[in-house]
Formats: C-alpha cells, structure tokens, sequence
C-alpha cells in the first residue's frame, strides 16, 4: 500500500487523521513509513516487518538505523528544517488470525512502558479481485 489513507469514525464517516504510506528497500530489508501531517511538521514512523509464526510483526525498535520515530519542523522565519528521531518511542504491531478474523494489537511505549494498546479486527470493504484472490496481491 502507497499513498494516502484517510482514517475515519465508521459511525458518522468523519476523518480522524491522514496518514501517507511508503515503503522502501535498504541493504535488501523493506521497511514500512508512515507519515502524518502537522502544521509546519511532519511525524513518521517507520517499522520493520517481520515474518512470525502466528502472523507478522511490525517493529520501531530493531538493530537497524532506519526504524523508529521521527519529528520533522521547519522554522517559519528561516525555513530551516530540523529532524529529531525520538529515541524513547516504540511501536509493535502484531497481525494474526484467530477465530477466521484478521486481528491487531497495537501497542505504543514511551521509555520502555506500554502506555496504549489499539486492539481491533480488520474487515474487507469490498470484494477480494481476481489477482487478490490468486495471492498475488492487490490490483
């Protein structure tokens, strides 16, 4: 998945944030970003997907230099940009099935603590398409 996706309340329809979707390839490792607009800043997170057992794993904190989280601002007046990578910040992100669902736990930690847990299921919105079906991906 590339591109923009728009959360949204799936009550009234009404948009919860805009996230932008990239994925990228280093030293033979993809890694997912996922990049939320600010007001003059950006917010990104990029992970590491993992292949497990019982699903897949997404990680901020792995031996490599790229996942993690960053702020990016740039100064109105001077137009400089600055990046911080905020080291105290962790996300996992667990896929799996059970009961025939597509699950997520979610979890955020702030220096090493579990401060929030996203647990919900997954649903298809429309039919599966033929190359969807035959496992090779989306159309």
């Amino acid at each position: 998945m590339a591109g923009p996706v728009v959360r949204s309340f799936s009550d009234s329809g009404e948009p919860i944030y805009v996230g932008i979707y990239t994925s990228f390839r280093h030293e033979g490792r993809g890694c997912v970003s996922v990049g939320f607009p600010l007001p003059d800043a950006n917010f990104t997170a990029t992970l590491l997907p993992m292949n497990r057992d019982d699903g897949l794993l997404l990680a901020s904190r792995t031996a490599l230099p790229f996942p993690g989280h960053y702020l990016s601002a740039v100064d109105r007046d001077s137009g400089e940009l600055t990046v911080l990578k905020l080291l105290y910040f962790q996300e996992k992100i667990e896929v799996y099935v059970a009961d025939d669902q597509l699950k997520t736990d979610h979890r955020f930690y702030l220096a090493g603590q579990n401060f929030l847990l996203l647990d919900y299921s997954i649903d298809r919105i429309g039919p599966m398409t033929r190359l969807e079906r035959e496992g090779k991906g989306a159309s």
